[in-house]
């Protein structure tokens, strides 16, 4: 089977695969990026079959159908015509789908296909209660309006600070107005900003150190991760936009604030494509250590930021 989420939600989409890596209960989880492979590569993994048979899921990040050429396009068909039991979960980020085309038309009739849009106020508001409420906590409306507010209604921002909420709350099952003033406050933003500025100038000791603030004022190692490596796919973007794009048209296509596009430019040049893509592999890999094998997070962490 092949599940292709469609969005600009990038959290939302993130928690849906985890949610679907969960249910499919497949160990043998392989990831790719788009834009350093081709669509024979992904579809050579899928199609090897190994010494123990082993039941296969890539991941694919980055994936469009914009850019196939007439070649890749039959290939990806016959292969749908024809899957085997291993799962393919293609992420199309900011991608609309060409209807017109017969892949698409087959893509629709044969694959799932889950699109997630940006979510308005009134839908933000009834996501972040059910999230509460699946986690047996009790939280007032007026509180969530002032977590959407506080965040500015960003969707990224506002899970991460329910997350947050979760874990520091994770032992009484009501939420109070005091939580989420000392929960969500613009110390975490700014520590978060130190730990970033630490990660792109390689200084470990900084790293460590930030990290061990946010952590104990209740950020989870987890979040820290989701944070880094959406500074490191921006980063990447920005590189490789850079080359032919000015600081203005990557502003709008990122949907960047003016002086942050300006702070990237002036960092990227520090690393290569390959070096980007290199710590967004870790990340992602840092990722599945932890909810999916299980290791310890702060090690993960640690480690993370030894190999980069």
């Amino acid at each position: 089977m092949i599940y292709v989420f469609l969005g600009n939600e990038i959290n939302i989409i993130k928690k849906k695969i985890d949610s679907l890596i969960d249910e499919l209960k497949i160990d043998n989880v392989i990831k790719y990026d788009y834009d350093s492979v081709h669509i024979d590569d992904i579809l050579n993994e899928i199609n090897y079959v190994d010494l123990f048979n082993e039941k296969k899921l890539l991941i694919v990040s980055n994936f469009t159908f914009k850019k196939m050429k007439d070649k890749e396009e039959k290939a990806l068909s016959n292969y749908i015509n024809h899957m085997n039991d291993n799962v393919i979960i293609l992420k199309c980020i900011d991608e609309k789908l060409d209807n017109k085309k017969e892949l698409i038309k087959l893509v629709n009739d044969k694959c799932k296909v889950i699109e997630l849009k940006k979510m308005d106020y009134k839908t933000l508001h009834e996501y972040v209660t059910k999230i509460f409420s699946d986690n047996n906590k009790r939280i007032t409306y007026n509180q969530i309006k002032n977590i959407l507010s506080l965040c500015e209604n960003d969707t990224d921002s506002v899970l991460n600070e329910v997350n947050k909420l979760l874990l520091y709350k994770m032992d009484s099952d009501t939420i109070t107005d005091e939580d989420i003033e000392n929960v969500i406050s613009k110390n975490s933003e700014k520590e978060m900003f130190k730990l970033n500025d630490a990660v792109m100038a390689h200084n470990i000791p900084n790293m460590l150190e930030s990290t061990k603030t946010l952590v104990s004022s209740g950020v989870d190692e987890v979040v820290i991760i989701d944070y880094l490596s959406k500074q490191f796919r921006t980063l990447y973007q920005i590189k490789v936009m850079s080359k032919d794009t000015g600081i203005q048209t990557i502003t709008s296509r990122l949907s960047l604030n003016p002086f942050v596009t300006k702070k990237m430019l002036d960092v990227v040049g520090k690393f290569s494509e390959e070096k980007l893509l290199n710590i967004i592999y870790k990340l992602s890999d840092a990722d599945i250590s932890i909810k999916v094998e299980g290791l310890d997070k702060s090690k993960v962490l640690e480690n993370f930021y030894l190999s980069i």
